[in-house]
């Protein structure tokens, strides 16, 4: 089954994944996390409550998150992929479609835990995880392609649903249509492909990872198959281990930034001076987050091909464009300059694909593959566990102090993205080279 002489060659099987891993993230992955922040207003409104208390839902996503990483993780070693992605994919297209039926807050809560085991899975072990097993050469571009779409598909999401939402979004109940359309769109992008398209492992399928050496004469089997990296309990010696972990914290709350940007467009861009909104610039409420969803899929793109030469400039990068960006959307959000503000949130945008894209390819840099699924599902229990603190945190954070604190706090978390993942990976990739040719791109 090889593709050649001594290389595996890319096959139709390959691609399904790698298909399966994009329709995922640009669906139910770019609607739970991309897309939320339409919808805090409109329902906080109806139900007569501050957008943080809507918001919460979002904190449950990451709790829930946090408790099932380590057993989702666990689980996709031993059993079917596809059972246990297709599972995932029905706990997140259901909650969401379920949305648009609620009239108590405690429903909401409800759904976003059943979202947070399907999150899990689908966006952050699936991808990962899959890909690790499937791609040994171009890893880092097609993680950078797969989670680009969480991007694209909160860009194509945001725009659409700003129309469906209309001008009169905070008297009239157009987001239980908003969310039914979530819904289904996130289980036709999702359940076809987690049942018909993947497989645990290319030796499953008499296959390597594409671009893995084939030994003349070698039988390829998923019986006794040994992956070169270090034991998970030996990884959890490390002390590099826990920096990287507080790197991820740090990441994954500058990702969670824009969840908010819509919030902020409807009560700073889209009102005049005495807080009453302007039909004309409300009706556009999805599109500064729409921007920042488009940055987010060329930078993931981008990242991912930048780490694949070095990974220190890929932190350079998204730590650069994070700190640019929110001072565009500040200075434009406030003025009402709309091209600042929209241009903003397109840079901004390139910060977090250093959650999606270089954390899981710096967790296979330090570690290898051996375990590669125990040690980032543990990586992502405290990473979503700060998450969940975030997603509703930076809402009290300009519902207190206000949004220049909210800016103010952002700008900070961006620089610290750099110097502690450029931390981590200095000293982590000394300490393991089983990988020379990784090794020598993190250098």
């Amino acid at each position: 089954m090889a593709g050649s002489a001594n290389t595996q060659k890319m096959t139709v099987r390959h691609f399904l994944v790698l298909l399966t891993c994009i329709t995922c993230t640009f669906g139910p992955a770019a609607i739970t996390f991309s897309c939320p922040g339409l919808c805090y207003r409109p329902v906080a409104n109806y139900l007569g409550l501050q957008v943080s208390d809507v918001s919460f839902y979002m904190s449950i996503v990451y709790f829930a998150e946090v408790i099932f990483s380590p057993i989702i993780g666990a689980m996709l070693e031993k059993y079917d992929a596809r059972i246990i992605c297709t599972v995932a994919a029905v706990f997140v297209s259901g909650g969401i479609a379920l949305m648009s039926t609620y009239t108590q807050i405690w429903q909401w809560y409800i759904s976003g835990f059943f979202m947070g085991i399907g999150e899990i899975t689908l966006l952050w072990l699936m991808v990962a995880g899959l890909l690790n097993r499937w791609y040994k050469a171009k890893l880092g571009l097609v993680l950078g392609i797969s989670y680009a779409m969480t991007g694209l598909g909160g860009a194509c999401f945001n725009f659409i649903g700003q129309f469906i939402l209309g001008p009169n979004l905070l008297t009239e109940p157009t987001w239980r249509d908003l969310y039914l359309f979530y819904g289904i769109a996130a289980a036709i992008l999702s359940i076809p492909f987690t049942l018909f398209c993947i497989r645990s492992h290319p030796e499953d399928v008499g296959l390597k990872a594409y671009g893995a050496e084939i030994q003349a004469g070698e039988v390829i089997s998923s019986e006794n198959l040994e992956l070169p990296g270090i034991p998970a309990k030996q990884a959890y010696k490390k002390w590099y281990f826990y920096v990287l972990i507080i790197a991820g914290c740090l990441f994954n709350i500058g990702g969670i930034y824009p969840q908010h940007f819509t919030t902020f467009y409807q009560t700073v861009c889209a009102v005049d001076a005495s807080g009453v909104a302007i039909p004309d610039l409300m009706i556009m409420s999805g599109t500064l987050e729409g921007c920042c969803m488009i940055g987010m899929a060329v930078g993931k793109v981008s990242i991912g091909a930048i780490e694949s030469k070095s990974i220190q400039a890929a932190l350079i990068f998204g730590s650069v464009a994070g700190v640019i960006g929110l001072l565009g959307i500040w200075y434009g959000g406030f003025n009402k300059v709309l091209p600042v503000l929209f241009f903003g949130g397109f840079i901004f945008g390139m910060l977090y694909p250093l959650v999606t894209t270089a954390l899981p390819y710096i967790t296979r840099l330090l570690f290898g593959e051996k375990d590669y699924d125990k040690i980032y599902s543990v990586v992502l229990m405290p990473v979503n566990l700060v998450g969940a603190f975030a997603a509703s945190g930076l809402a009290l954070i300009y519902q207190g102090p206000g949004w220049n604190t909210f800016f103010i706090v952002g700008i900070g978390v961006a620089i610290m993205c750099f110097v502690v993942g450029s931390v981590v990976v200095k000293f982590g990739v000394k300490d393991y080279r089983g990988d020379k040719v990784q090794s020598a791109q993190a250098a």
